[in-house]
């Protein structure tokens, strides 16, 4: 190759790097771009962030869009900027994104991340159930009275209700009057949910699969059950929550003759339909339960009530129930005591699967008076009951028989008709100081993940839940999953009362799988994150923000 007689810088670089006049650090720039290319690709994202501030020449090339686009796809080529759907077009396209400022903030996020340190926090005042004044605002669903406990140690093994929940970057909740706020965590803005709750009363909020429904009963009691009870009517509320321009349709798979509300932020929450889910009510009291889940279709509804016959009778009264909510409608059921202007039943919410006592019992679902149910799960097709009993759990409503370990399974049947049934269990296999269950971890539940989800955190609900022992005798509280982008995050807490047990925090850990589908070292939180975040719980987020409740009762994001 012959050499210019008026070399450019790009030659005059190579001279004089190799007559070494000149050090590597000084003209590295000037190389050639693909020799430039890879000597950069050795750079940690960090290194590569601070070699913009080494003078004016290193900040116009390490902040050039085509560097920094290679960057992004370097070392993030799972965050949710490189997987937005027009991020590969938008690479060769005229108007592209600006990739400086995107890998600056993506580096500058997984450096929080990979530190387990957060950016930011955030405090958000919710309704507190324990201290509202009249009127009552707030009541969620009681949990099972189930706690665990080993020789003098005790600690909980369900949670109460949370008034918020969180999906896709939306963090929906009841504000200390109890208004409904939707608060877009992306954008900082807030704006009101189209649900009054003039002369109601919240039970739970739920987010999920773009539908928010919002469980209530009536402030005024309906119906006198006996001499010390009376029941208020329970109803649900659905929305369809859309994150588009205000003249977007809705989410439902039907068409909807029913206006969009859209806030400033650019989602638009338009109401779907409201339905009875108990057919004559329930009492407000420690003893009558409802479990519930969702998803763009279908709301399913588990019942479980104390026996109040009079004939002596013992077992709990427990039912399950599926409605497919597909079908968008004005008619609401709150506003139509006699149902006199009740529409035709497939023109709105309506029941395509009821099982009673009888039914439950037969499929192996009947809890009676020492319940293991869990949670309720859907998918397109099918529920899924998860259940599970622990070896030190007590309290009135334990078994009698616990399990050697800590057993866990899953039970799913058709929405409609008896069978085929799915079942799947697993048990945390091993001695009391240490197992580890086999299908648990990161790497697991990031591969059990669903692709087509719209939610970060959602895993097959066939499977039975193994995450919740994955390090017996560490419990799992709750974790997040954030699939696509390789992120999971999980709170654990250790029951195991020896000698450093009870000095041993909780903590909260972020595990990430590497493009090998090996798991990386394990990071945790400061220890002061766990009050934060752990008051009820539960975590969810994403690979941007974890939300959580604090031990006051106020809900915490914390941004990376």
């Amino acid at each position: 190759m012959r050499i210019n007689d008026d070399p450019g810088p790009e030659q005059t670089a190579i001279q004089e790097l190799d007559d070494g006049s000149t050090s590597l650090s000084g003209k590295l720039v000037y190389l050639p771009n693909d020799v430039f290319l890879l000597v950069i690709s050795y750079l940690s994202p960090e290194d590569s962030i601070v070699c913009r501030g080494v003078n004016r020449a290193w900040l116009k090339t390490f902040s050039s869009e085509d560097v920094s686009w290679n960057l992004l796809r370097w070392h993030f080529p799972r965050c949710r900027e490189m997987r937005a759907p027009s991020a590969a077009a938008a690479a060769s396209s005229p108007k592209r994104p600006d990739w400086t400022a995107l890998y600056a903030r993506v580096a500058r996020r997984y450096h929080f991340l990979r530190a387990a340190r957060p950016r930011l926090v955030e405090k958000v005042d919710v309704v507190q159930e324990a201290k509202q004044d009249h009127p009552l605002l707030f009541r969620g669903v009681e949990p099972w009275r189930r706690f665990l406990r080993f020789n003098d140690n005790t600690a909980s093994f369900a949670y109460r209700d949370a008034a918020w929940s969180m999906d896709d970057g939306l963090l929906v909740y009841q504000d200390a009057e109890g208004r409904c706020v939707a608060y877009d965590l992306e954008t900082r803005h807030r704006f009101a949910v189209p649900f009054g709750v003039a002369g109601k009363i919240v039970r739970r909020i739920r987010l999920r699969c773009g539908v928010l429904v919002v469980e209530w009963c009536e402030r005024e009691a309906y119906h006198q059950l006996n001499d010390r009870e009376s029941v208020h009517r329970h109803f649900a509320t659905a929305f369809d929550v859309l994150r588009c321009s205000p003249r977007s349709s809705s989410r439902s798979p039907r068409f909807s003759v029913v206006r969009s509300v859209s806030g400033a932020s650019g989602w638009t929450i338009t109401f779907r339909s409201e339905w009875k889910i108990h057919f004559l009510g329930l009492p407000l009291n420690r003893h009558d339960r409802f479990f519930s889940a969702h998803t763009a279709t279908h709301y399913a509804l588990y019942l479980w009530q104390p026996n109040r016959s009079p004939w002596g009778e013992e077992d709990p009264l427990e039912q399950l129930t599926v409605w497919d909510i597909s079908f968008p409608s004005q008619y609401r059921p709150s506003q139509d005591p006699s149902g006199a202007h009740k529409p035709d039943a497939d023109l709105g919410p309506h029941v395509i699967q009821r099982l009673t006592w009888r039914d439950l019992d037969f499929l192996g679902l009947r809890q009676r008076h020492t319940p293991s149910f869990r949670e309720i799960l859907l998918d397109d097709q099918n529920v899924y009951i998860h259940e599970e009993e622990h070896r030190w759990l007590a309290g009135p409503q334990s078994s009698l028989i616990p399990p050697r370990h800590h057993h866990v399974r899953c039970t799913g049947i058709p929405m409609t008709g008896m069978g085929p049934r799915w079942y799947d269990e697993c048990c945390a296999d091993g001695n009391v100081h240490l197992s580890f269950c086999p299908r648990s971890g990161s790497a697991a539940r990031l591969n059990n993940a669903t692709s087509t989800s719209t939610s970060h955190s959602n895993v097959w609900p066939g499977l039975a839940p193994c995450w919740r022992h994955e390090e017996f005798p560490y419990l799992t509280m709750s974790e997040l999953v954030d699939a696509e982008a390789g992120v999971r995050i999980v709170a654990r807490q250790c029951f195991m009362v020896e000698a450093l047990s009870v000095f041993v925090l909780p903590r909260i850990s972020i595990k990430e799988e590497d493009g090998d589908g090996h798991e990386t070292d394990e990071v945790r939180f400061g220890d002061e994150m766990w009050g934060e975040l752990m008051g009820k719980g539960r975590i969810c987020g994403d690979e941007r923000f974890v939300v959580g409740e604090d031990m006051e009762g106020k809900v915490t994001v914390i941004w990376f």
